[in-house]
Order: C-alpha cells, then structure tokens, then sequence
C-alpha cells in the first residue's frame, strides 16, 4: 500500500471531510476522493461511510486509521535512515503552535533553516495552549510551541522565553497613560476573545474577569481580531508575537496588565520524551531552540 494514499486516509480521518483533507494535504479534492476509491476497491471493503457534513469511519476504516500511524512513521524513519547513509539532509517535519507564532516568527526561522537543508519539507498546524501537547503526545506532531504549563510525561520542555499577555488597544486608546491596566478598570469595555482562551488555571482572576465581561466578538481569526482592536470595536489580550509590526508602527498599542501570573508567562519548545527524532525534526530542534530569544529581544 502506498504511502502517500495512506497519508490520504489520515488525512481524511484527521479532518472528517474528503475536502478538508485535500485543503490540509494541498491537492484537489477529486485526487483524493480517487485514491480512496481505489484503495476500498483494492481491499474490498468501505472505508468511510459519505455523510452530509462531512465523512466518518466504517469498522474497517478506524481498524486502518488505528494502524496508518505506526506503519507511516515506520515508512518516514526508514527513508530518514537511508537519507543518512547517502549523506541527505531531508526528511518532514511536523510542527504545531500558537497562531500567533506562524505571524512572523516561524516563517523566518523556516526561512533561515531552509538554506542548509533545502531538502526538508514541513506541516505547520496551530491549536490551542493545551491541545499543541496533545497533538504530540498523539504523534501527530513531533516540535510544538506554547504557553509553559503541566503537561503529560510524555512531552518534554526543550527551551523557554518570556511571553507575557497583554492587553491589545487602539493606538488612541487613553489606557496607555495608566499602567499596569487592572482588570477593573476594564469594567464595561467590549472585549474581543479567541474561541480557545487560556486554562483558568493559568490566571483565575484573568479566567473571571473574561468569563463577565461584554463580548463583542468571538473569532479562531488573529488577524480579525487585531483589524477590530485596530477599528475600535473593543480590546483583546494577547502577547506582543502576532502584532509586532503593528504596534511598531503605531496602529495598534500593547500595555502590561496588573496580573504577575499573565506577566510570567513563558513560550515553550517542546518535543516527545518517548520518541527519538528523526535527523530533519532533530537538526530543526536545535535551530528554534538557538532562535527562540528572538522573541524576547524583539520586544
């Protein structure tokens, strides 16, 4: 069985959508659809059953996508082990972050790697704080980066930096001469949130104050976000990564927050604990671990 046509099916069972698979994988829908095709004729049975919104798992479908793993990271391995022997500098690497992180930061780290292993292809997926462990933990991802916090044996923390949360205004905003800004003098603003929010953990006075106030707008979207701080439709928290030719410029202001627990933050570089790296995650590894004080002195 091919690798790529399982690529295909994991792709698909990952997204529950023949074209959202082919969105993810960058070729057309019909390529895929086709190869499935193929595939459920060679083996004789369907795959997914075809439903309205989308497609799901027949028996024999979650019996192929429980296997596709292992077999394709056995595939990916070997080619890594024989790219060693001929002295290659290739291979994939997954990776998944903070959306803010694929603003600037991760494009020029990419940039830069890429001129000694132009061999090397990469998958660059966002999620939120909690679930980039997650998707490493599952072997979907083999780097990620996010917020510091308890996460499962099975990660491990390569590097930190600070990277505090603040909170995002208009470059008029009148806020900018009061600081540290405290949560209640933020009473009745409109604030404008992402669909996933930090753990209320990290900060439960930051957690309540979100949880009360009047919002106005609600988007998985940075850049909708930081356009509506920029028209004046309310305030959002962020850290400074995804907005910082923005505030460079002046269209938008960032301001420290009275909250040491927001102030503390860290961003992390993580990678698995149970899993060895093939040579392309692992050479990169080292290359966003060198890079990562970018962040701070860019600030």
């Amino acid at each position: 069985m091919h690798a790529t046509v399982l690529r295909y099916v994991r792709e698909i069972g990952r997204s529950g959508s023949i074209r959202r698979a082919a969105l993810r994988l960058n070729v057309a829908s019909t390529a895929v659809n086709r190869q499935l095709l193929a595939l459920e004729a060679q083996l004789g049975v369907r795959l997914f059953d075809r439903l309205p919104q989308g497609v799901r798992p027949t028996p024999a479908g979650a019996l192929l996508l429980r296997h596709v793993g292992d077999t394709l990271g056995s595939y990916e391995r070997l080619l890594a082990e024989l790219d060693g022997l001929r002295g290659l500098r290739s291979g994939h690497v997954r990776i998944v972050a903070l959306d803010s992180l694929l603003v600037d930061f991760l494009p020029r780290v990419l940039a830069r790697f890429a001129t000694n292993h132009g061999a090397v292809s990469y998958s660059v997926q966002t999620a939120a704080p909690t679930a980039v462990f997650q998707e490493i933990v599952a072997g979907e991802a083999e780097l990620g980066l996010t917020f510091v916090a308890p996460a499962s044996p099975a990660v491990k923390l390569v590097a930190a930096v600070s990277t505090p949360i603040g909170l995002l205004t208009a470059h008029n905003d009148p806020l900018r001469r009061v600081q540290p800004v405290t949560f209640a003098a933020l009473a009745g603003r409109p604030v404008l949130l992402q669909h996933e929010t930090l753990p209320a953990e990290i900060d439960p006075d930051f957690a309540a104050f979100c949880a009360g106030a009047s919002r106005r707008l609600l988007s998985n979207s940075l850049a909708m976000l930081g356009r509506s701080v920029q028209a004046g439709m309310g305030v959002a928290f962020f850290t400074r990564m995804g907005f910082r030719r923005e505030i460079a410029e002046g269209q938008l202001q960032w301001l420290r927050l009275e909250s040491p627990k927001l102030n503390a933050l860290k961003l992390g570089l993580y990678a698995p604990a149970r899993r060895t790296l093939l040579p392309a995650a692992s050479a990169l590894l080292d290359t966003l671990k060198t890079s990562l004080p970018e962040l701070e002195r860019a600030k």
